[in-house]
Parts: C-alpha cells; sequence; structure tokens
C-alpha cells in the first residue's frame, strides 16, 4: 500500500498543504489507507510518515462487531459521495468512534470538525485516480464543569419527574421537581424508595403496586429488558377528589459513582391523553350504537348465527357495562327482560334447540344438543337395550399383572421411556402409548404420574392396592371406539398438562389434594360408559336412567361405580389418608366428573366466565409460574397473608380444567385429533343404529345413511371448543398453547369444509 503515495504526483499540492497549520490529508476508500498527510496531521495522531500511512484494515481488529459495521458503512459511504458523485461531506469526530481515514488519537475531550472533498492525482503513467482530501476544520474542547450545570438545569426544569434508584430500590438521585412531588406525597424523610413511591398510587389492571413494583424490577435487572413501561392512577394531593394518570418509562443504567446497576424512572403525565382515549371510546360505542340500530331497520332479524350467551352472561355484561359509565339503550335492556322472562334456565342459552334447527348450516354435535321433552316413539313401548346390559369386559387382574406392572414401572422398556418423555408436551399420542403398553395405556400412565408427582408417597397410598384399582377401572373401560381405556388415558394427559404446566398449580389452584383429585377424575370419568348418550339412555328408560332421575346418568355411575371399588378393601389404597382430606378428595372429584355431562357445559363455562371476571384471572397469593408450589392443606389464607383462592372458584377452575382435557384431542396433531374424531363418529353410527332397532327418531349426526360430525366441526368449535378453551386461555394464559393447537385444528376443518362445499357446489350447477 506504500507505493500507493509513491507513485502519486502531488505537485503543487503537497506545497501548498504542508505549511498549513490544519491537519491535511488524501485518503484512499478503495484500499482503506492514507497516502499522504501534512505535518499537523501526523501531529494530530502522534505517529510518524510510516505508521501514519500504514493500512487501517490492521486495526480494524480492535473494534466490536457493531464498530467495525458502522466504518464499513462510513467508508462505502465516502467512496460512493465523495470520490465517485464529487460531493463535499462534513463529519464530528470524537476520539471513541471510528472514522475512515482517521487514526486513534488519545485526547478523550477533544471533538473534531472535518471535511471530506474530492481530490484527483495522476500517478506515475498519468492515470488520474480520484481519492479524497481530509481537512480538519476544527477543534473543539468543552468545558466539563460548564457541561454538567447546563444539564442539571436542564434535568431539574424538565417537566418529566426523572428518578434513579438502585437495586433494592433505594432512590440516589433525582430531579428538582420529581424530589418535590415524592416530598409532597410521602412527607421528608432520609430514605425514599420506589416501592413507597409506587404504593402511593392505584394499579391500572388486576396487578396491586407491589406487584407492579415487583414485576418492574424483575422486568429491569433479571431479565433485562430495555424499556418497562405501565400507567397508573394518582390521587391529587392538591385537589382532592380529582386524579390523573401517569406513565412510567423504566431503562437499565448505571449509578455513576457506585458503577453498579441502577435503574433510571421518568414519570410523565398522561391524564390528557386518557381523557381523550374516553372520549374516542365513547364516540366510537356511539357508533357502534347507531349502526346496530340502522343494521336492524334494515334487517329486523340481524343477529349471529347463534346466540351462545346465556341471560346470566348477558345480565353480568350489561351491568360491567353501567360501571364502565356507558351508555345502554332502552332495546338492551327490554331485549334482557326477553330473555329472562323466556328462559327455563338463567344459566343456558335461550331457545337453543330451535336456533340449532333454524341455522341449517351450523350442525352440533348430539351431547351437546338437549332433545325435545317429548320425543316421537315408534310403535309399541320402549324397553331397555338388552345389549347394554353385558358390554363390560371381564376384568383379568390378577396378582401377577399387578406385579408386572410395578416392575414394568422400576425399569421401563426404552419404547415406553420415549412415549412417557413427551408427558408434559402440549401435543400427545394417546394412541402410540396404547401400543407400546401392551394395551395397559391408562394403568400405567396413571400410576407413573401418581409417583413422579408424590402425592402416591405424600398419601402413604398403597402401591399394590393403587395399581390393582387402576388395572381395574382400565378394564372397566369397554371397547367402544371413542369412549375406551385410550381416551380415559388421553384425557389424564390433557389435563396433567394443563394441571402442570397451565397455570393451575402455579397460581395456587390446584393442591397436593386437588392434584389427587384431578388425575383420579381423569381415570375414572368415563368408567363402564356404554358408548350412547344419556339422552339415549333417558329414551330407552335405562336402568342407570332410572336409578339416577335421568340426571346426568351415565356421570352419575361413572362415579359411583368407581367409588365403590375404592371403598372395598380389595382396592382402598387411600386407607391412611385423613378423613377429612378424603371427603375434600371425594367432594372434588363428584364435582369435576359431573361437569363433563355435556348438558350442564354452557352452565358451567357461563358461571366460569362470570366468577374469573368478577374475581380476577388469578389470585393474589399465586406465583405465577407454571413450576410446582403445592400445599395440601384446604385453608382458605394463602401463606403470604394475601387475598386467598375462593374454594367455589377452585372447584370452578377445576371443573372446566377436565371439561378442556375431555376434548384434548382437539388440540392433538391433526392426524392424531381427525382420527379421534373418525372413531368417535363411528360410535355415534352405532347408537343411531341402536336407535333405529329401537323404532327411535335417529338423533342428529347419528345416521349412518347421512353426513355425520365429519362434516359438522367447523360448528362444533364455533360453539363449543374455541369458547371453552378461549376462556381458559384468556383466565390462565400459560395454557395458550393449548388454545393454539385447537385453533390450528380449527383452521384444518375450516379448510376441509371450504373444499366440501366447493365440490358440492360444482356437482350442483354441473347438473
Amino acid at each position: 500500500m506504500s507505493e500507493i503515495a509513491k507513485g502519486l504526483d502531488l505537485g503543487v499540492h503537497a506545497q501548498v498543504f504542508e505549511v498549513c497549520a490544519a491537519p491535511i490529508w488524501i485518503y484512499d476508500s478503495t484500499f482503506s489507507v492514507n497516502v499522504w498527510g501534512n505535518k499537523a496531521a501526523l501531529e494530530l495522531f502522534g505517529v510518524d510518515e510510516a505508521g501514519f500511512k500504514a493500512s487501517q484494515h490492521d486495526q480494524l481488529g480492535q473494534f466490536s462487531p457493531e464498530q467495525l459495521r458502522l466504518w464499513k458503512k462510513l467508508n462505502a459511504q465516502v467512496h460512493q459521495d465523495v470520490e465517485v458523485e464529487k460531493k463535499d461531506v462534513n463529519v464530528t469526530v470524537t476520539s471513541s468512534e471510528p472514522v475512515p481515514g482517521f487514526l486513534r488519537f488519545d485526547k478523550p475531550k477533544v471533538v473534531l470538525k472535518a471535511s471530506y472533498k474530492p481530490i484527483r492525482l495522476k500517478d506515475r503513467t498519468e492515470r488520474e485516480r480520484d481519492l479524497t482530501l481530509i481537512q480538519v476544520t476544527a477543534q473543539v474542547a468543552p468545558t466539563v464543569e460548564d457541561n454538567q450545570l447546563r444539564l442539571v438545569e436542564m434535568c431539574n426544569n424538565h417537566p418529566m419527574f426523572q428518578f434513579l434508584f438502585d437495586e433494592s430500590g433505594k432512590l440516589l438521585a433525582a430531579n428538582k421537581r420529581a424530589l418535590c412531588n415524592m416530598r409532597e406525597h410521602l412527607g421528608s424523610c432520609e430514605n425514599y424508595n420506589l416501592q413507597n413511591y409506587l404504593a402511593i398510587g392505584e394499579c391500572d389492571g388486576s396487578l396491586g403496586p407491589d406487584e407492579m413494583y415487583k414485576e418492574a424490577m424483575e422486568a429491569i435487572f433479571l431479565l433485562e429488558q430495555p424499556c418497562h413501561r405501565f400507567p397508573q392512577l394518582r390521587w391529587s394531593k392538591r385537589h382532592p377528589g380529582k386524579y390523573r394518570w401517569v406513565l412510567y418509562e423504566m431503562w437499565p443504567s448505571i449509578d455513576p459513582v457506585s458503577q453498579q446497576k441502577a435503574v433510571l424512572v421518568c414519570e410523565q403525565n398522561i391524564s390528557q391523553v386518557k381523557a381523550l382515549e374516553e372520549q374516542i371510546k365513547k364516540q366510537n360505542q356511539r357508533l357502534e350504537a347507531q349502526l346496530e340500530e340502522a343494521l336492524a331497520q334494515r334487517d329486523p332479524v340481524h343477529k349471529p348465527a347463534i346466540d351462545i350467551d346465556t341471560p346470566a352472561d348477558k345480565t353480568l355484561k350489561l351491568l360491567d357495562k353501567i360501571m364502565r359509565g356507558h351508555e345502554v339503550s332502552a332495546r338492551e335492556a327490554i331485549e334482557l327482560r326477553d330473555a329472562i322472562i323466556q328462559a327455563g334456565d338463567l344459566r343456558q342459552p335461550v331457545n337453543f334447540n330451535e336456533q340449532l334447527m333454524k341455522n341449517s348450516q351450523t350442525v352440533l354435535d348430539s351431547e351437546i344438543k338437549e332433545e325435545e321433552s317429548e320425543e316421537q316413539a315408534g310403535p309399541g313401548p320402549v324397553h331397555a337395550d338388552q345389549d347394554l346390559r353385558h358390554i363390560y369386559a371381564r376384568s383379568n387382574v390378577t396378582q401377577d399383572s399387578v406385579k408386572a406392572l410395578i416392575a414394568m414401572h422400576k425399569n421401563l422398556p426404552d419404547e415406553v421411556m420415549d412415549v412417557l418423555a413427551k408427558v408434559d408436551d402440549w401435543q400427545f399420542d394417546a394412541f402410540k402409548l396404547n401400543e407400546v403398553s401392551g394395551g395397559r395405556p391408562l394403568s400405567l400412565l396413571s400410576y407413573a404420574l401418581l409417583k413422579r408427582c408424590e402425592v402416591a408417597d405424600k398419601f402413604q397410598m398403597d402401591d399394590h392396592r393403587l395399581v390393582k384399582f387402576l388395572m381395574r377401572i382400565e378394564d372397566g373401560y369397554p371397547n367402544n371406539p371413542y369412549h375406551n381405556r385410550i381416551h380415559a388415558a388421553d384425557v389424564l394427559q390433557s389435563l396433567h398438562v394443563l394441571v402442570v404446566r397451565g397455570g393451575l398449580i402455579g397460581h395456587g389452584y390446584c393442591d397436593e389434594v386437588s392434584l389427587t383429585s384431578c388425575y383420579l377424575s381423569a381415570i375414572i370419568h368415563d368408567f363402564e360408559h356404554k358408548g350412547v348418550n344419556n339422552d339415549y339412555l333417558i329414551r330407552v328408560s335405562d336402568g342407570l336412567a332410572v336409578l339416577y332421575n335421568d340426571r346426568s346418568p351415565m356421570e352419575n355411575h361413572h362415579l359411583a361405580a368407581s367409588f365403590q371399588l375404592m371403598n372395598s378393601d380389595e382396592y382402598n389404597f387411600l386407607r391412611k389418608m385423613p378423613n377429612k382430606l378424603r371427603e375434600t378428595l371425594r367432594k372434588q372429584i363428584i364435582e369435576m366428573v359431573l361437569a363433563t355431562d355435556m348438558k350442564q357445559h354452557f352452565a358451567i363455562h357461563s358461571m366460569f366466565q362470570a366468577k374469573m371476571q368478577l374475581n380476577g384471572s388469578v389470585p393474589s397469593g399465586g406465583n405465577g409460574s407454571g413450576g410446582k408450589t403445592m400445599r395440601s392443606s384446604t385453608h382458605t389464607t394463602s401463606q403470604d397473608g394475601l387475598k386467598a383462592i375462593d374454594e367455589d372458584q377452585r372447584s370452578l377452575v377445576l371443573q372446566v380444567a377436565l371439561k378442556c382435557a375431555d376434548l384434548g384431542h382437539l388440540a392433538s396433531p391433526r392426524i392424531v385429533h381427525k382420527k379421534w374424531v373418525q372413531y368417535l363418529e363411528e360410535e355415534f353410527f352405532r347408537q343411531g343404529d341402536r336407535e333405529k332397532q329401537n323404532g327411535l327418531t335417529v338423533s342428529p349426526l347419528m345416521d349412518r345413511e347421512k353426513n355425520g360430525i365429519t362434516k359438522s366441526q367447523v360448528g362444533f368449535f364455533d360453539i363449543v371448543a374455541l369458547p371453552l378453551f378461549q376462556s381458559f386461555a384468556q383466565a390462565f394464559q400459560e395454557a395458550t398453547p393449548m388454545l393454539d393447537a385447537v385453533k390450528d385444528n380449527y383452521a384444518m376443518w375450516r379448510e376441509e369444509a371450504a373444499v366440501y362445499t366447493a365440490n358440492a357446489n360444482s356437482a350442483r350447477s354441473s347438473k
């Protein structure tokens, strides 16, 4: 590179530039090298001629990746703007910045102003070359003390409150206005801190001031977020009865005195912004009301396809609207009154059956469709289906089979371990578990989970009786296409993931007793299922329907038959559990299993939404993590003295969790989910076959000669699945992955429905 300078003819330029007092030199951006410099330039950088002309590539290795990227960008810009396009470019340079043409110089307080200009020189071959002439036009050395005074004045008179706190929340510094505001609210004291300062305001949302403080400090010092923002409502000290909205912005910083981590906090008044938001919100509500009114006038029956809001839901929504200061129209009040008057049950959608019948494009699985109170039966009396009395497989549980399962758990085969390793995943293949377990998916998974979560040891469960009970329950699941032992294992795994990873344990809804209740509820929830729905049992006067007065006959039987086994000495694995805990366990299991009756779906879902909205999604005593923090106590106060969980709310959450798990295959991989739907369709068709044999009207979606549930999944997702999983994920955000998986399968069914509709339309048009 030094040969480049020797080959250039500077001529008169060198004589003129050499006598200049200002540093002047010539830079070649193509080779990243200074080719000539006057004496002042060499003195500026403190190098001799050889060091000055050394390639700047040699110093690039000293730069950080970001500095290197910036240097290359500037060098390309110099080449294009100056040497190619012949433009003048002015720059400001400090010693800490890498700039093309500039060497490092040891003057930390000096700022250089320089100009880049095009210059054309000839080499020895008379070939012209375009280079860059660099001239330092000014050197600025500001007084540090002057700058500090100016900065202090600017900071103190800034309208925004500014604070600097250390990692413990202690105040290190604040501008004048911020300090005056802090004294006004907290009084004079020696040690101000951020937690006390936040406590004088109210939160915007579900977090209290203490939670806001913890979240902010975690975001800055643990998660190292570049910025953390949150609003807060402040009551005015000077004007009682008035309030203002403030916005906190927090950035990680370093205390220049101690060189320790700190946080810079800025507080600004956003009351005007909030007032404008409220004004826009009200205006938007008025526009929506006007639009709704206009649509109603144009089309008097302009309503959603199916209204699944119960009268209780409608009442709560209207009350919430009033509490928020929104206007309620007379028509809304009249519609609510009519809904309450027409409702037979305030927790069920009004005229739901009629809505389904009128909406020809929406079909719903008959497990959740309540039949007409008087069914038109075929000729002659209807008697119980003889085939349903002896469908239960005989149990083949022996001492050897019990010992074999316990031994297998202690030394699991590789293929079993591979499947069980995915038991905490949001998507699971229970069919694969059935395959590798030799047809024992439920008992193997149940025993593994009870041992893994340590509740078997906690409550001193008798290993032999426990395994014998699990295997007996498993044998009690008939070989139905859908409601079989594989389905029970799938529900158990889905509930396990919801509880452990979905936030129930982390937020305090599931202690050790409740976790045991969850596992046992999933295990027995379809024990001795007859392969038909409750409506069928009621219509044929099945013994279970008579025994339980037509109220959830199947679910009552699952419970009664399971507890009869559990109470016998042969299967009583809970003999050492204290009576009070057994009572709690039994109560929770009964409530959870009865909730799986789909006739209660809308009532339970509506109550869940109302409870979680009124009481908050999670209790203040929860840690919000997905990890395990369990206690076996059933007391209603939390360890940290904060508001504890309402037991009714806990019960409702566990019920809805099991309901989600009962539909857990909706979140399975597409191929697995589709297999489950096909098996359920076959089970429905078998019920339809029995209905034909008994001279009954075939239930919707159960006639083999017509479309089954595989053609109605979009409607089922719209009306039942999505609202259920969305409500649960809204209350427990940790369960969002399950909702996302459900949405993926929903998209699949929508795609298939679109193809089916297009093919049908094409077929009709071709006729």
